[in-house]
């Protein structure tokens, strides 16, 4: 049975990780990637706006299920299924990557630590497996930094700017429609991740405040990038079921 992928993808994401810092100086000399100008709230303030930055972190436990496209920098495409548990509370994620045979390529928890449970060769690089996790963490919980600014960029879209003690910065942006997006930046300001969540035109469906997006993209920007587009088949709110990790 043919595994997902093609190594391709694993050996960008391991180039990312061991590479990373020659990266950014390479694409800081050929990005004009800097972090959006922050405008402060004007009057009248739009309805939830103090609060609406923490639309895109789940606040309970749930299990998603997504469908994903990864589109490699050469183009080539390849699918997977991916099953995610987060539990915020402990700030803990907990990612299985399946091929569409039903082969569990990886299994991985983020709990204080990475945790390897099961790696199918090249799945087992050291730099893929924090690569991915990181990935998974900026989707669905709160950033870890210091919310240093908060205002309006754009039209009247929110935005909220948290910096970590390494210098990196995470925006929050949450347009009036709901939709949201969130930029990772290094400490020198270079655009490192953008997920952007979407919801099926105005439905949100909600359980006990939670508003899931029916669509995820991560964009990895640069020479080595990759796209990631994440179908919701299922959201599983496992809170309500009395169900632990």
């Amino acid at each position: 049975m043919k595994p997902l992928g093609n190594p391709e993808f694993l050996r960008y994401y391991q180039a990312i990780g061991k590479y990373g810092l020659l990266l950014s100086v390479f694409l800081i000399s050929t990005s004009c990637s800097s972090l959006p100008e922050i405008q402060p709230f004007r009057p009248p303030l739009p309805k939830g706006s103090e609060t609406r930055c923490e639309q895109p972190f789940v606040k309970n436990k749930w299990q998603f299920v997504h469908s994903i496209r990864a589109v490699l920098p050469n183009g080539q495409r390849q699918s997977m299924i991916g099953t995610i548990i987060v539990t915020p509370e402990r700030n803990m994620v907990h990612c299985i990557l399946m091929s569409i045979e039903g082969l569990v390529l990886l299994d991985i928890v983020y709990d204080q630590k990475v945790i390897v449970n099961r790696a199918v060769p090249p799945f087992d690089e050291p730099e893929m497996n924090q690569g991915l996790i990181w990935d998974v963490r900026l989707m669905f919980l709160k950033p870890e930094g210091v919310r240093t600014a908060s205002g309006v960029v754009g039209e009247w879209s929110t935005i909220c700017r948290y910096t970590n003690e390494d210098g990196s910065t995470v925006d929050v942006i949450v347009q009036p429609n709901g939709n949201w997006q969130i930029d990772q930046y290094s400490s020198f300001d270079f655009l490192q991740r953008s997920v952007q969540g979407f919801f099926v035109e105005d439905h949100h469906t909600g359980v006990l405040g939670e508003v899931i997006p029916e669509r995820l993209e991560l964009i990895a920007p640069g020479f080595m990038g990759y796209k990631l587009s994440m179908n919701l088949i299922e959201a599983i709110p496992l809170f309500s079921q009395g169900l632990s990790e």
